[in-house]
């Protein structure tokens, strides 16, 4: 039941209240990302969803107009497309706040494997093991958030996502909701050049 009807009911539910909430911090963030650099507020991409379909995820721009067409992924703290507010942004992963909106129209969902590039997948998509992870709506957090953030590899990542998907509940969801709070907060591995560093 809550597969099926629960979760989207609960997310689509928590990002009404959470739109409300946010409106003005949300505005606000609009605002300094226009004064800060040329381009547009939001960040707009197709990423792979449930079952594999493609879908347009929304996020805060946190770096310099026509950033991935000029190298990607920004991978490194230190990459000079990201800009002063991008920064912010992503330590504080508010970059992922207009994601409420993807969860209203239904492409997403609050936990969830995080979505990523069908050509991210590529090497991947022989793997009935890794596919497990299109079986559910990808999420604006998920399990790996909350020890390794952006820092993990594919292989524990894809891993992560698949038993999460396994085992998704209630229980879960709200256990990994509140547990990724503490990493987000204190903004920890968000790159993973810090965890190497933490390693070392």
């Amino acid at each position: 039941m809550y597969r099926k009807f629960g979760k989207r009911v609960i997310g689509v539910f928590l990002s009404l209240c959470g739109l409300i909430v946010c409106c003005i911090p949300m505005l606000i963030i609009a605002v300094l990302i226009k004064l800060d650099s040329k381009g547009p507020v939001f960040f707009k991409q197709k990423r792979l969803g449930k079952d594999q379909k493609e879908f347009m995820i929304y996020k805060f721009r946190t770096m310099c107009n026509h950033a991935y067409e000029m190298g990607g992924v920004a991978t490194r703290s230190n990459d000079a497309r990201i800009t002063k507010v991008g920064y912010i942004l992503r330590r504080t992963s508010l970059d992922e706040l207009p994601q409420m909106f993807n969860i209203i129209n239904g492409t997403m969902a609050i936990i969830g494997p995080r979505p990523i590039l069908k050509v991210e997948f590529e090497d991947y998509k022989n793997s009935k093991r890794y596919c497990r992870r299109y079986d559910a709506l990808p999420g604006m957090f998920c399990t790996v958030d909350i020890e390794y953030r952006s820092s993990s590899d594919r292989d524990l990542q894809f891993n992560m996502d698949a038993d999460y998907v396994d085992q998704m509940s209630f229980g879960l969801d709200v256990k990994t909701f509140f547990s990724i709070i503490a990493p987000v907060v204190m903004g920890k591995n968000v790159y993973k050049e810090e965890v190497d560093k933490d390693k070392k």
